[in-house]
């Protein structure tokens, strides 16, 4: 066994100091889902003799990492899908660099080419220049960190069912937090369920023990712990039945209605918990939705999940496990290190009171996320700009509290501009930008941004946009949150930010 500190951090500078803090203890350090972004040689100084692993899916990598090789080493699940520029194309300069120009040099067909009259040594800057603009100019996510380590104890032969899980979650996580696209999702998907299909036949023989992990494929539907809820609570707060019904309208609730009852379920049945609804209806109801939700414009209302069944009792799917830790990991409540350990205990199986906590969170959050959406667009506080799209969650709001974590605002972001899109169909073409005032320190307000509805990579070009806006009208502002699109700033700058932020993006 290794010995080794495990310790949480959840930003740039909780980074650094972290790493301050306990550099001189270890040689070897592992960076988990932060760094591959950031020049990491630069932010934490390691001595000559560290070794720094880096695992992370925020893209695109810092070059200086992937080139480095020394201190430095980046850990990926295929060097080939990093699209990186080569190296001799950034860090080596031709060795004829300060040749002029000549004609001996030069093809006649050339001669008008503006480039081809330029020092090798200019033509090289400008071409680095290019290949870099290139690289950095979106940001996104690749593979999930939990995917990665999951592999990589696969190949070491120290792989299991109970590892297996958590990749999965940590898949689902990247699905329902949408870092992904679902063309990402699926690839994963298949992969993971390689792995599914192989440890269920290595553990077949003992099927059926008290204590056996299994896990299964599922078709799920992308509703909101309908398993934990009632299944009118679960259509009316799950983000893709809400913003396509548009809920928070009276016809909304009454297209509600006729959908259900297009299915023939009774409002009694549906306004109970799921568990208490009559078992055959429970049985069928899942079937029932899917066959009824094409009628209302519901293309995709499944998805496929995992879940994991322990021994004869206890199931659990990805997406209700993923809430739960999800709640846990959030809390505004908690500081970091708490609420990463409180996640952490949330994961472990026999923990079904932390499940069932973080369920219960998880549902004031859905909650919360509706009646702010629906606040945004009833009292008209969603601004067009002309490039993109913003909303203030106003200082002294009920719902300031819930959304104080950069996560859960970016999380508000993505439902408001499903909601926005589905009564504006032109701003689905639109980035979509929140602010809000933090909750412990008012001064300041944390901004969000999150790509086009319909750019499906979700690639982002924000994080960019945000750091030359701000520089432009010398707003104070810090870029501590390990996505590039999330920012914070002296509420007092937030509308010359916005102005700025608008005739830069103004094509």
């Amino acid at each position: 066994s290794v010995q080794y500190t495990l310790v949480p951090v959840d930003g740039r500078s909780h980074l650094e100091s972290a790493f301050r803090t306990h550099s001189d203890q270890n040689a070897t350090v592992v960076l988990l889902d932060c760094g591959g972004n950031l020049n990491v040689t630069e932010l934490l100084e390691p001595l000559p003799d560290s070794q720094i692993f880096v695992l992370d899916s925020h893209l695109p990598y810092y070059l200086d990492n992937v080139y480095d090789g020394e201190v430095v080493k980046m850990v990926v699940s295929d060097a080939n899908d990093l699209e990186v520029p080569r190296y001799e194309d950034i860090y080596e300069e031709d060795s004829d660099d300060e040749s002029e120009p000549g004609s001996k040099r030069r093809r006649e067909d050339d001669d008008d080419d503006e480039d081809s009259l330029l020092p090798r040594k200019e033509r090289w800057r400008r071409k680095r220049e290019e290949l870099l603009f290139s690289y950095y100019e979106f940001a996104g996510y690749g593979t999930s960190v939990s995917h990665m380590m999951y592999e990589l104890s696969w190949k070491l032969s120290r792989d299991s069912t109970q590892y297996l899980w958590w990749a999965v979650v940590g898949v689902t996580d990247q699905l329902m937090c949408s870092r992904i696209s679902r063309d990402q999702y699926v690839s994963t998907f298949a992969s993971l369920q390689q792995h599914v299909q192989r440890l269920n036949g290595a553990t077949g023989a003992g099927a059926g023990a008290v204590n056996e992990m299994k896990i299964r494929y599922t078709n799920e539907l992308r509703l909101e712990l309908y398993r934990h809820w009632t299944l009118m609570d679960s259509l009316k707060f799950s983000p893709y039945t809400a913003t396509r019904f548009r809920i928070w309208t009276t016809k909304g609730k009454k297209k509600l209605n006729e959908f259900l009852a297009d299915m023939g379920l009774p409002l009694m049945q549906c306004n109970q918990t799921f568990n208490s609804m009559d078992m055959d209806i429970r049985r069928d109801v899942c079937s029932w939705i899917e066959v009824t939700a094409h009628k209302y414009g519901l293309e995709d209302m499944t998805y496929s999940s995992f879940e994991l069944q322990y021994g004869y009792k206890n199931k659990f799917c990805a997406a209700d496990t993923f809430s739960a830790v999800y709640a846990a990991l959030t809390d505004p409540n908690l500081d970091t290190e708490a609420a990463f350990l409180r996640a952490q205990d949330t994961l472990l199986r026999h923990n079904e009171k932390l499940i069932a906590t973080g369920i219960e969170e998880s549902k004031v959050l859905c909650r919360g996320l509706l009646n702010q959406v629906q606040a945004f667009i009833e009292m008209k506080q969603v601004v067009c700009t002309g490039p993109f799209v913003y909303a203030v969650i106003q200082e002294g709001s009920a719902e300031l509290e819930l959304f104080s974590h950069s996560s859960r605002l970016q999380r508000l972001c993505r439902y408001l501009r499903e909601a926005y899109c589905a009564i504006h169909k032109k701003a689905a073409s639109l980035p979509f930008v929140i602010a809000a005032a933090l909750h412990l320190d008012p001064e300041y307000s944390c901004v969000v941004g999150v790509p086009p509805l319909i750019v499906d990579s979700n690639k982002s070009y924000l994080g960019r946009a945000f750091s030359q806006a701000a520089e432009k009208v010398s707003a104070a502002v810090e870029f501590d949150d390990f996505d590039g699109a999330v920012m914070q700033l002296r509420t007092e700058d937030k509308a010359k930010f916005f102005d700025a932020l608008t005739v830069l993006l103004m094509p």
